[in-house]
């Protein structure tokens, strides 16, 4: 019996080390109910199968918030960066006060973060200040790099990926805190 119960243990905490974590970033000074319409940028995503999944389900996350997609002149500017193969390094500003370059005096304007395999960020940005409002980080999202069948490889992760976007969106937009 105890054996049983040492063995349904490791089992249960093997799953937890794999199971996918989802983090939510947001800037505090951003006003999101100002922002109505969405375009999509660049992104990086070498499978076109999997770019489309993953731009559906943010497509749906956001047209259920009343965020329309747009071709011209959007609020906001959607990318959506996916880690298969290797290691990424994204950098962009601090929301955090007192780490800007206005209460430092040091010019340093990007943070260095490291976005390991298996990783789907995506960032949404204020089309007209290009500066950097929300990001969505999931990891554990896309565990198994490319396997040279393109369809076979879009299948495997249209679940965790839709998963992944519904978890980042359920803190989209962010609570105001009046």
């Amino acid at each position: 019996m105890k054996t049983l119960f040492i063995l349904a243990l490791l089992v249960v905490c093997a799953g937890m080390v794999h199971a996918q974590k989802v983090t939510v970033a947001s800037d505090p000074a951003a006003d999101f109910s100002k922002f109505r319409t969405y375009a999509w940028d660049q992104g990086m995503m070498a499978n076109p199968v999997i770019r489309q999944h993953i731009m559906a389900a943010i497509d749906n996350a956001m047209a259920a918030e009343g965020i329309q997609k747009v071709e011209a002149e959007p609020d906001l500017v959607v990318v959506a960066l996916v880690s298969t193969e290797s290691e990424l390094t994204m950098t962009n500003p601090s929301w955090v006060p007192v780490l800007n370059s206005i209460a430092t005096g040091i010019p340093a304007s990007s943070q260095t973060w490291p976005v390991t395999k298996g990783t789907l960020v995506i960032e949404i940005s204020d089309a007209k200040t290009k500066k950097g409002v929300w990001r969505g980080t999931a990891s554990h999202t896309l565990e198994n790099g490319p396997t040279g069948d393109r369809v076979r490889d879009a299948k495997t992760v249209e679940k965790p990926i839709k998963k992944a976007v519904q978890k980042m969106f359920k803190k989209f937009p962010p609570s105001s805190k009046k």
